[in-house]
Order: C-alpha cells, then sequence, then structure tokens
C-alpha cells in the first residue's frame, strides 16, 4: 500500500471512529486511542492551549498516570510540545537522549513524534490549537518520516474535528439560550397585567409587545382597597435581559406598599427615584415613566393627575381635538434627589388617553420613515368608537404593518383609557 493510500486509509478510519460523539474530550480519546493503535505505542497524547491560562493542558492521553496527564501544564516555547507549538511545524526526534530536551527520564523509548494540531489544509487560521505526542514505540524502532507525515494528517484532522465540536458546543449554549429567553419572556409576560382594569365609567386596556424575547417596556394596574386606582407606563433604556431585569427590579419598586399606596403621582415618582437611584446609576441605565391616577371629579366627572418622568406625556383626545401636556421631568436614576410634578385633567364620557412607550412612534419602514405621533392620532381619530382593547391591538398591529420586513426594534407598548 502507497503511503497516500495508507494515510487515506488511517484519516476514513479515524473518521468513522468518531461518528455520534460529541464532547471534545470523547473525540480526543477516541483519536488518541486509534493513533496509538496505529503506530503501537505505549504512551500518546493531546494537548490543547488555554487560552484563558495560556498554557498547553492534557486533553486525551493513553499511557500517562490519571494524575500527571491532569495537572500537566506546558508554556509555550517551552519543552518539546511548547516548541512545536510555538513553531506550528512537526518534529521527529530519533534519540530523545540526545536531543537536548530530555532533562529526566520519562519515556520507556527513545524516539517521539510530535506535531501540531493546525488545520492549514482547510484554511481554519492556521493558528495552532495544540500538539499531538506519541512515543514508547513497543517494537523498540525509531518514528520515521513517513510516520511523521502520517502523525501531521492526523493531527490536521483533529484540528477540523475540535473545530466542529467546538460549533456543537456553540450550538447547544444557543439553544439552551434560547430555551432560557423563552422562559425569562414567559415570566415577564406573567408579570404584565392578565385583565383590563375594572373601573366604573372607564374602559381600559393594555399590551406589550417586545422587540427580542424579553424587553425593557412596562405596564400595569394598580388598584384595591381605598387607594385611588392608577396605571403606570415605563421603559428602560434599550431592550434585552439587562432591561428586562432592571424592569423587573422596577416593578417590585412600584408595587411595594409604600408606593402603590396613598400618595399622587409626584411623590410616587421621587419615592421611586429616591429606591432605584443608585442601583440604576452603577448599572447607567435609566427609567422613563408616567403615573397616572384616576379620581371622582366633580359630579359625574373624573380626574386624572399624572407626572411624566421623561416620558412621553399622555396623549388625550377631548373634544375632538388631541392635548397632551408633560410635566417636564427628570428620568428616573438620572438625579439623587429630582424633584417631580403633576398635572391635573378633567375627564368625562367620550374622552380617549393613550399611553405609549417610543417603540410605537419610532416604528420605522423599510424606508427608514417613522410611525410617528400623528398616525396614532389619525387612528384614533377614524376608530374612536371601538372599545379600548381593539384600539390597543389595532395600534400595535398598525405600527408592525408598517414597519413591514423591518425586525421592530424596540418594545411597543400602548395603553388605552377610555371614558364612558
Amino acid at each position: 500500500m502507497t503511503n497516500e493510500r495508507k494515510q487515506l486509509k488511517v484519516l476514513y478510519d479515524l473518521g468513522k471512529a468518531v461518528v455520534g460523539l460529541s464532547s471534545m474530550e470523547d473525540v480526543c480519546q477516541r483519536i488518541i486511542a486509534k493513533t496509538a493503535a496505529l503506530f503501537n505505542v505505549g504512551k500518546a497524547s493531546i494537548m490543547k492551549f488555554d487560552v484563558n491560562d495560556k498554557v498547553l493542558k492534557v486533553i486525551a492521553s493513553k499511557g500517562m498516570p490519571a494524575d500527571i496527564a491532569s495537572n500537566a501544564r506546558v508554556m509555550v516555547g517551552e519543552g518539546i510540545s511548547g516548541k512545536v507549538f510555538k513553531s506550528a511545524k512537526p518534529v521527529l526526534i530519533k534519540d530523545i537522549r540526545t536531543s537536548g530536551f530530555e532533562t529526566r527520564r520519562r519515556y520507556k523509548g527513545k524516539s517521539l513524534m510530535s506535531a501540531p494540531v493546525t488545520c492549514f489544509p482547510m484554511h481554519m487560521g492556521g493558528e495552532p490549537v495544540g500538539v499531538i505526542n506519541v512515543t514508547d514505540r513497543k517494537s523498540g524502532r525509531s518514528f520515521s518520516p513517513e510516520d511523521l507525515k502520517l502523525l501531521a494528517a492526523i493531527a490536521n484532522q483533529t484540528a477540523a474535528y475540535l473545530h466542529l465540536c467546538d460549533l456543537a458546543e456553540a450550538a447547544r449554549q444557543t439553544e439552551c439560550f434560547r430555551r432560557e429567553l423563552e422562559l425569562a419572556r414567559a415570566i415577564q409576560q406573567k408579570l404584565l397585567p392578565s385583565r383590563p382594569l375594572k373601573i366604573p365609567g372607564f374602559d381600559i386596556a393594555g399590551r406589550c409587545v417586545t422587540a427580542e424575547k424579553v424587553g425593557g417596556d412596562y405596564f400595569d394596574f394598580l388598584s384595591g382597597g381605598v387607594k385611588p386606582p392608577s396605571v403606570v407606563v415605563a421603559d428602560v433604556a434599550g431592550h434585552g435581559i439587562g432591561a428586562a431585569m432592571t424592569m423587573s427590579a422596577f416593578r417590585s419598586a412600584v408595587r411595594s406598599g409604600g408606593v402603590a399606596s396613598f400618595f399622587s403621582p409626584a411623590i410616587a415618582a421621587e419615592r421611586l427615584n429616591a429606591t432605584l437611584y443608585s442601583d440604576l446609576a452603577v448599572a447607567e441605565q435609566f427609567i422613563s415613566m408616567i403615573f397616572l391616577q384616576i379620581l371622582p371629579g366633580d359630579g359625574d366627572g373624573h380626574v386624572i393627575k399624572y407626572t411624566t418622568a421623561g416620558h412621553h406625556p399622555p396623549l388625550i383626545f377631548k373634544n375632538g381635538e388631541f392635548m397632551n401636556h408633560s410635566t417636564r421631568d427628570a428620568l428616573l436614576g438620572v438625579e439623587e434627589f429630582a424633584e417631580y410634578h403633576e398635572k391635573r385633567i378633567d375627564v368625562k364620557g367620550g374622552d380617549i388617553i393613550i399611553l405609549y412607550t417610543d417603540g410605537l412612534i419610532e416604528a420605522a419602514s423599510p424606508a427608514r420613515e417613522k410611525f410617528g405621533i400623528e398616525r396614532v392620532k389619525d387612528f384614533v381619530r377614524h376608530n374612536v368608537g371601538h372599545p379600548s382593547e381593539w384600539l390597543v391591538d389595532g395600534l400595535c398591529k398598525e405600527a408592525q404593518t408598517f414597519a413591514a420586513r423591518r425586525k421592530i426594534r424596540d418594545d411597543i407598548t400602548v395603553v388605552v383609557i377610555k371614558a364612558a
């Protein structure tokens, strides 16, 4: 059999041997077993470069005591393995005792081969990821240049397998991350109100559409007991897991007894800012928020009081016209001792109040045109007779349809309050 045919057969047999294996340790251990049998050696090992510790470590071996294999550390450029790794060139040593490498008796045989685990033929970067060593040939014969070529071919094949193992592990981690995101999304959705807020004389509904699996938008309905019914809409800077974690902390603060009680919106905002400021400052995050309360007014009417902490003011449709008044107060987490103010507006039957986050008006079309506040107004004008839940769903769908093929980049939250 020619050397080329022998090399192809060895690589073919090696490929069959690792089929079905997925972990790097199992693949390398199978390669070492096959390599040791091929060269009829008593000792063989694969060392992989640890990018964190900057040393070569044994990941598979034959003929090495387990404690030695697990504790072996070779610096780049030191010893046979370290020099082979640094030079990226295979080495054949016919007599270790006269090579200058051997400082103490560690090998039964005198011949040794070492090849860098590198994948030049596949153009995967050309940088070694480790080395493969064989020694202690049972026949006592020295290794030949043909043996070294075969070992180099096995090393290249090993590099390919290691690369595939890395890809498989990355895929597993991605799948695990995807499942964790789905779980986080399910938990986050359960933290949002599951039913509309029921207040005599009002029709109220809300919805949150996240740009990613989890997001930084939040809305809540607070009611019960003698405290005034309240609606909160908030938006953490950014989106994703970090924003979702901050929003969970915000929800806990909102629902704590000291905030969601008898305090006016302005005082509630001040207390929330005082509670969250240090954590937001450390995380370099901030939150925009609107805190709105619904109170009895004179006669059959009602009054809404609200604070806009850096958030879009409520869009109020009254007597066929739109009005919006902001308190122009600071975002939560920007000023430690910020002072907050509030607006007071009378509402009566037919009035509509829309609370929303950036994602609604900043949804962009393929031409990069924004949905904008005017489209929100037009939609409400043409659909004033529909219930709040219909308006909420309609606004979210309109923004998503407007974005068309462009994925929405920010969470969309809409709350509609209709006075009956």
